[in-house]
């Protein structure tokens, strides 16, 4: 079932497009059954620990707790929401938008922010690389 979610993903680029090659395979062979259908709305992947913190910033956090809570018409109006300076709050939707997370809708001379694909949920899932030689023995410190 796909779901009204944004999955937030850290290097986990390639293991994605196995999944979808995965699931495009199996749809193309006429296969039925779990593992088709895409669980989320969209999968953005971060690469960079920098992006990871300039998402994590609680004043971005903040607003888009905000975004999905009271669906504010406007950024003006999401600026008043959250009791924050317009420029700040549009500074900060900027480098949201710059990420993916979030994105406008044109409503005449309004801009609404909202969540990437008007996702109403955000999933987070950060995974770091193992070292193929975790745990060997007969690997060598230099």
């Amino acid at each position: 079932m796909i779901e009204n979610t944004l999955k937030i993903t850290f290097q986990q680029a390639a293991e994605h497009r196995n999944t979808a090659r995965e699931r495009l395979r199996r749809a193309e062979a006429d296969e039925t059954g779990d593992g088709i259908e895409q669980d989320v709305r969209f999968i953005l992947n971060f690469e960079e620990f920098d992006d990871i913190a300039r998402l994590m910033r609680t004043a971005n956090l903040q607003l888009i707790e905000t975004i999905v809570s009271e669906e504010p018409a406007s950024i003006r109006q999401l600026a008043e929401r959250v009791d924050r300076d317009y420029r700040e709050v549009h500074r900060n939707l900027t480098e949201l938008d710059s990420l993916g997370v979030v994105e406008f809708e044109d409503d005449g001379a309004c801009k609404r922010p909202m969540l990437r694909g008007g996702a109403e949920n955000i999933d987070f899932s950060i995974r770091f690389p193992r070292s193929p030689n975790r745990g060997d023995a007969s690997a060598t410190p230099a």
